[in-house]
């Protein structure tokens, strides 16, 4: 592999994963279209990999905000998600799945915006949970369903409590990924290699995060949510265009 691309890779890492330390997700968002334009091979284990330690970073950082009890029913939910996502994956095109998704997603942004408070209930993280392992598995961004939910906490048991629940989602990822032999030997050591520019850049986040209000975080938080809709919709009817 040319180092060029690696150092590219590694750039477009960098910049998700700053955007994930400040505003709590993001990270995939950001990088996967850029990572798999110069290496689709890193798409989408290297990714998961560099996900889970910047997860397990920002729980550390975030620790004394972190509620595993609170997250209890997301990670119920995001099981079966996962596992019907599979199913749904045997009957329909994941580009169909993904449009349905999208299209869900940019709705509940709608709502969001409508001043509609979605309080973070045991039903509503479950479903969450439910919801992003569906997208997760179809689209590889799962984050939008639990971001939409947990919207309007403080920023730091935001930002800890999506730390948590990657780490968990990751973890179940690569073992998925092992097991189907997409993440071997091979993305690891690549992994290794990026992941110096990655963790500056979470560092560099973590300097810069108290000059972000609490309104500006959750109006990023609905941007980013649109375009992973935006990204997901375009998924499922570029097939079709092309």
């Amino acid at each position: 592999m040319e180092t060029s691309t690696l150092v590219y890779c590694a750039l477009a890492l960098a910049a998700g994963c700053f955007v994930q330390s400040t505003v709590g997700f993001g990270m995939a968002i950001v990088a996967a279209p850029i990572v798999y334009f110069f290496e689709p091979r890193f798409v989408p284990g290297t990714i998961t990999m560099v996900g889970l330690v910047l997860a397990l970073i920002n729980m550390w950082q975030y620790r004394r905000m972190l509620s595993f009890k609170g997250l209890s029913a997301a990670f119920i939910g995001r099981v079966p998600g996962t596992i019907a996502a599979g199913f749904l994956l045997l009957y329909i095109s994941a580009e169909s799945l993904a449009l349905v998704l999208g299209v869900g997603v940019l709705l509940a942004v709608v709502i969001s915006l409508m001043k509609v408070r979605i309080k973070p209930t045991g039903k509503a993280l479950f479903w969450a949970g439910f919801a992003s392992g569906l997208m997760g598995t179809s689209t590889s961004i799962g984050g939008p369903p639990m971001a939409l939910v947990l919207q309007h906490a403080e920023a730091g048991k935001l930002r800890a409590n999506l730390a948590g629940y990657f780490a968990f989602s990751c973890v179940l990822s690569l073992i998925a990924l092992s097991a189907t032999n997409h993440f071997s030997w091979w993305h690891f050591q690549y992994g290794v290699m990026i992941l110096p520019a990655p963790i500056l850049a979470t560092w560099l986040a973590y300097r810069i995060q108290h000059l972000i209000r609490a309104e500006w975080l959750r109006y990023a938080l609905l941007v980013l949510c649109s375009v992973s809709g935006v990204i997901a919709i375009w998924q499922g009817v570029s097939p079709h265009w092309a």
